[in-house]
């Protein structure tokens, strides 16, 4: 009888945040990117700010 392999769980990070620094607190982190392509703006995870890209 052989064993069962189970399946690795892979965390993936949600699709609209990215590795970055924020202008408003200096703080390097994960930054959320908000609106459409092109008109994006970014909300930082620390200190839940809004910028400009």
């Amino acid at each position: 009888m052989g064993r069962r392999k189970t399946q690795k769980i892979i965390r993936t990070s949600p699709k609209n945040a990215t590795t970055g620094m924020c202008p408003k607190c200096q703080t390097i982190g994960k930054v959320f990117l908000l609106g459409a392509p092109g008109h994006e703006r970014g909300k930082c995870e620390k200190c839940r700010q809004e910028f400009t890209l």
